[in-house]
């Protein structure tokens, strides 16, 4: 069996409990064993774990580093057949996904090349349908593949930050991600997880923490083998409080940070919150963005996961006491509260803290937002000033939010008046909708688009133009003003040999790249022929490789480049080359 090495990365004295109830096994979710067969041969680590939260989602398999080199093989981790294949320039990248006989589907993404087999598939359907990106069911049975076969090699396409294997196990009905470490598999882990603070916060409107109507940070140490608020600080309470935890595990010698599996609230030693990184659907993974602190997470990076639930929150990870984890607290009453953070291989960190009840302070909440409009986060919600509105469906929020909304003079960024449409720290589930009325001297202009200002500079954020209007959809709330767009993108030969003769080139390279929209589509042609380019969206590269472009050697050879941008402005490059 393949042994994933993962080293140890502390020196001092570990706190590393094994509970059944906290430790992931192939019994949590009544799963089958499954040894199956390790997808990679070399030495790897561990660099992203089942459920890390990544922005606006959770990471759905599991990342294993291939020594930051592309170009290993990838072999199937059963018997099966090809169920889909995709290929994007962004995302998944390159992705296999083989459904096994047992009702499970594992995937491999962002490989650099296909095995032959699936590659020359891939090839044909890609020059059939015209376009590098694909995404391609198949039926059962009609790419058959075997346990230890090979189906890749390791890549750094898509979406990918460096190269690696994404792997996943998903349950083939509902495509479902679940949790790899639900089955055996040949990793070492003895390092428990790191506790790095927790967040105290008020939650209704009487609520107070040392006085103060606002959340507290409070950073842990450790020491006596175990974790401890530093400086041991008196917490006074009152009201509703919630409290929220900072954590991360590490695996691997690359000190990567990683996911945890399990969060394990107590107060006065009764359970009170569980969250358990089992699985999620697709569709659910965007309740990350109320699963943790989002505002403090934007102000400050550092992730705070809360240990209560908001309202509207439909993650199905938690367990919790019907206040959905909340805690009211009584004057004179004291509150013992511990946490036991797990990883999948049953290492346990625990923090212990006290908080007091006190009698709430009048004077402390006293103008803490109370004038401000809430907006219910279950209802639909409609705004309209000066015929710029919002248009949010329901259930767009987690929990009830301040119902912000101003008409900003414009500063020279971006054309006209600028619409703020929440604060910027609002996490909003759901697309809604910005209109913004089109000045009439703006009507009718090449290249008018939707964009949004943050922090001084403009974005592209679409847009089409319906009634006089730039009506814009989009999930992120902020600033949003007219743009215009007339710069077309750039087109340039890359490592181009002397003599423009590629004889010896493994492939034509060339560089694309947009100012403000980005790039929207390409074509690349060789003596009026559509020919495959892969597109790297990380180096603004198109990728002609010789293996897969269908030229005649020996005759001369014309590459003409057609792109354009999200708004409508076109490029073109045509050369001339040699390919004996």
């Amino acid at each position: 069996m393949h042994t994933i090495l993962i080293r140890c990365l502390s020196p001092r004295v570990i706190l590393a409990i094994t509970f059944l109830s906290l430790t992931l096994n192939a019994s949590t979710g009544n799963y089958p064993q499954w040894n199956f067969h390790f997808p990679l041969s070399n030495p790897t680590t561990i660099s992203g774990s089942f459920g890390e939260i990544r922005t606006g989602h959770f990471h759905a398999g599991i990342d294993f580093t291939t020594d930051q080199r592309t170009g290993f093989p990838i072999t199937a981790i059963d018997d099966g057949y090809v169920i889909r294949i995709a290929v994007s320039p962004t995302g998944y990248g390159k992705a296999v996904y083989i459904a096994h006989p047992n009702g499970y589907t594992s995937v491999y993404a962002h490989c650099e090349w296909f095995s032959d087999k699936i590659d020359a598939i891939v090839t044909e359907l890609q020059y059939q349908k015209k376009s590098f990106a694909l995404d391609v069911n198949f039926q059962p049975g009609e790419i058959p593949v075997k346990r230890g076969e090979l189906i890749a090699l390791s890549g750094n396409s898509g979406g990918s930050g460096g190269p690696h294997l994404h792997f996943e196990v998903r349950e083939t009905d509902g495509e479902r991600p679940i949790n790899p470490h639900f089955f055996e598999m040949p990793v070492t882990d003895e390092t428990p997880p790191v506790i790095e603070a927790i967040r105290i916060y008020p939650l209704d409107e009487g609520s107070t923490i040392n006085g103060s109507s606002q959340p507290l940070y409070i950073p842990a140490v450790f020491h006596d083998g175990r974790y401890h608020l530093k400086g041991n600080p008196d917490i006074m309470v009152s009201g509703t409080i919630g409290v929220g935890v900072q954590t991360i595990d590490y695996a691997g010698e690359n000190w990567r940070r990683n996911g945890i599996y399990t969060i394990k609230l107590m107060v006065n030693s009764s359970q009170w919150f569980m969250s358990s990184m089992d699985g999620f659907h697709f569709h659910e993974t965007r309740y990350v963005n109320s699963h943790i602190d989002y505002a403090f997470r934007k102000s400050t990076g550092k992730t705070i996961q809360k240990s209560f639930v908001d309202e509207n929150n439909r993650l199905p990870i938690y367990t919790t006491t019907p206040e959905r984890g909340r805690i009211q607290t009584q004057p004179g009453k004291s509150y013992d509260l511990e946490y036991d953070i797990a990883d999948p291989y049953g290492n346990i960190s625990r923090l212990s803290f006290k908080m007091k009840g006190i009698e709430a302070d009048p004077e402390a909440t006293k103008g803490a937002e109370q004038h401000l409009l809430y907006i219910d986060p279950f209802n639909p919600y409609f705004i309209s000033m000066d015929n710029f509105k919002a248009r949010f469906p329901a259930n767009s929020f987690y929990t009830k939010v301040p119902a912000v909304f101003e008409l900003i003079p414009g500063n020279g960024i971006g054309i006209g008046t600028y619409f703020k449409v929440l604060s910027e720290d609002v996490p909003v589930h759901n697309y809604f909708d910005i209109t913004i009325p089109i000045p009439d001297e703006y009507k009718g202009v090449k290249g008018l688009t939707g964009a949004s200002i943050s922090k001084g500079k403009l974005s592209y954020a679409g847009g089409k133009v319906e009634d006089g209007n730039m009506k814009i959809r989009t999930r992120e709330a902020g600033i949003y003003c007219l743009a215009i767009d007339t710069v077309p993108p750039t087109i340039k030969l890359v490592g181009a040999p002397a003599g423009m003769d590629y004889s010896n080139n493994e492939k034509i390279s060339i560089e694309i790249k947009d100012d403000f929209s980005g790039i929207d589509s390409y074509n690349c042609y060789i003596n009026g022929e559509w020919m495959l380019f892969d597109y790297d969206l990380k180096s603004n590269r198109l990728n002609g490789f010789f293996r897969n472009l269908r030229i005649k050697p020996g005759v001369p050879q014309v590459l003409e480049v057609q792109i354009s941008d999200k708004v409508g402005n076109k490029s073109s490059l045509t050369v001339e080359f040699k390919y004996k």
